[in-house]
Formats: C-alpha cells, structure tokens, sequence
C-alpha cells in the first residue's frame, strides 16, 4: 500500500528539493534539476520508493514551480500548491530556525501530512497565456510608471528627457498591443467571453479589471463559497484581541493573491459612485462611523462576492437580487 506518504518540494530556479515521508514515518532527502530532466529523474525515483501515489506539497511560487506542478498533474501524481504564508506560520508553529532547502521541504512535507490540502488543478490553455499577458502586461505598466518618474524632475528640452519620452511611447505601444491581444483571445474562446460579460455586467468593473479576475482567480468551482474565494485573495479580516492589553482595529489579513487583491482595488472606488448595492454599504458602513478606508475595504470584499456570485450562477448581475444569501462584507473593523 502506498497511503499515507506525503511529499514536500522547496522550488527555486535551478533545482528543486524533495523530502519524502515514507510509510515507516522516516524522511528522505533528494534534489532533482528544475528541467524535463529533473522532472523525469523525480517520477523515476518515486517509482523505485513505491510512492506514485503520495501527495505532494509546494508553494505557490511564482513561474518557478508551473512545469513540475503540470508535470506531476500529467502523471496522475496529486499535488497541492499553497499559499507560502501558510508554510511559513506552519514552521512558526514547529519553532523552525534552520532555513535550508532541505528544511524547507520537511517542512512542507510535514505541512502537507498535517493538514492535506486541496488538489491542484491546471487552467486550460487559454487562460494561462491569459494569465501569461496580463502579468506581462503590469510589469510594463510598472516599468512605465519608473520612467513617468524618472522624467517627471527634467525639464523638456533635455535630452535624457526624449530618451525617456521615447521609452515611454515604446511601452505605450507594448502595452496597447498586448491589450488587443488578450481581448481577442478572450472573443475568441466562448466561455471566457461568457466570463467576461458577466463581469462586466457588475456596475463598477470594466475590461481591465475583468481580465484580471479572469487572469488571477480561480474557476468558482474551486471555492465552497464566497468566503474561501475572499481568503485566497487577502480580504478576510484579521482581528488582534487578547484580554486588555492587546486590542487593535482590526485589518486585512493580505495573506493571498496580491495581483488579483492588487487589480480589486479601483473597482470598489467606482462602485461606490455608481453600483447602488456597493454604494448603500458602503455608505451605511459610513453612517456607522467606520473609517472611509476600513469601508472602502469592506465594499471590496463585498464586491469580491458579487463577483463570485454571478461566476457560479452564470447570470448576470441584478441590483434587486441577491445572488449570495448570509454572505455579505462585514467591516473590518472589530
């Protein structure tokens, strides 16, 4: 029998580290390329340990990990990719003060055995490279940005004032480009169109934001209810009380999607103006002497369950009904 046997994998851009706990509770430490040769070496390894069926664990880091993740998927081996700030309150939790490769992965090992997290699932083709576009696209907008505030001090006659004029109309260019790019992948797949509209029909949320929340948030399916869909994105709320001594406001716990958390911010801005469901919450949030960015805050989480609603119902969104009954946006605030 193979049940029982967990695996954790501490990923970087060269290598990757595997700790395996075997049937017998002993570990058992290697280190494989992070290439197809590595990946193959692993599954070569796996089949000598008996343990094509154990679960592996590694965080959600980045680009680094996508390959072997999908390798492993492929074979019909589980695998779960976590939240790093988890991993990291787990090896809290076990007083961890060694922080090797190898530690690493016990940990995430150990991690994996203690609390089986959920099977990972890749994202069909198209809204990978979606996903792919969208985060190519924020870096250039970044990079933009830098140069915005490199010119901003010159004078325009200077000439490291063109060279950074000229930059900027280049990324300007990119950056349209990509942006034709991923609507018409998105016109041209039929369920991410379908997505797209019933984003977009939440007053408050245009193409950009849509398409992160197409890019950066998981298929509904994935979430057993608004709330889990709000925690994978940081909006939870975390509260420090203890006794008299410790009572601070609470706040957002940000242990999630940044981008997609990231990309939610400028939406709630807009619906407060114009979405009359966000804006009498928010107001009311208001009236009840809440903190303008504590509301602001909460309208966000609140919009996030909209959002999840009308994903999961596949119907648009309609001021007069309430697609999520008991699951509104409390305040952050204790």
């Amino acid at each position: 029998m193979e049940m029982g046997m967990e695996m954790g994998i501490d990923i970087s851009k060269l290598k990757f580290d595997v700790v395996l706990i075997s049937k017998d509770g002993k570990n058992k430490h290697k280190s494989f390329s992070n290439d197809p040769s590595g990946f193959e070496k692993l599954k070569i390894w796996l089949e000598s340990e008996d343990a094509l069926s154990v679960h592996v664990c590694m965080e959600a880091t980045g680009r680094y990990g996508d390959d072997l993740a999908l390798f492993l998927f492929i074979n019909n081996i589980k695998i779960s990719v976590v939240n790093p700030a988890q991993i990291k309150a787990f090896a809290g939790s076990e007083g961890v003060r060694i922080k090797t490769d190898k530690v690493d992965a016990g940990v995430i090992a150990r991690f994996c055995k203690a609390h089986c997290p959920k099977i990972w699932h890749p994202v069909c083709v198209d809204t990978q490279n979606i996903r792919d576009l969208y985060r190519c696209l924020q870096d250039l907008m970044d990079d933009r940005q830098r140069c915005y505030n490199r010119q901003e001090k010159l004078s325009h006659d200077k000439e490291s004032f063109k060279i950074w004029d000229a930059l900027i109309k280049d990324y300007n260019d990119k950056i349209n480009d990509i942006e034709q790019k991923i609507k018409t992948l998105i016109d041209s797949d039929d369920v991410l169109h379908k997505k797209e509209q019933l984003i977009k029909s939440i007053k408050g949320i245009g193409f950009k934001s849509a398409v992160a929340i197409l890019s950066e948030l998981p298929d509904a399916k994935e979430f057993a209810n608004a709330k889990e869909a709000a925690a994978f994105c940081g909006l939870t709320p975390t509260v420090r009380q203890s006794g008299s001594s410790l009572n601070h406001r609470g706040s957002l716990s940000k242990m999630g999607n940044t981008r997609l958390r990231k990309a939610l911010y400028m939406p709630p801005l807009v619906a407060t103006r114009y979405n009359p469901v966000i804006k009498a919450f928010y107001d009311r949030l208001v009236r009840k002497g809440k903190n303008k960015m504590v509301a602001l805050c909460a309208a966000m989480r609140k919009l996030l369950h909209i959002i999840f609603g009308v994903l999961k119902h596949e119907k648009p969104f309609e001021e007069n009904i309430t697609l999520i009954k008991g699951e509104g946006a409390p305040s952050i605030a204790p």
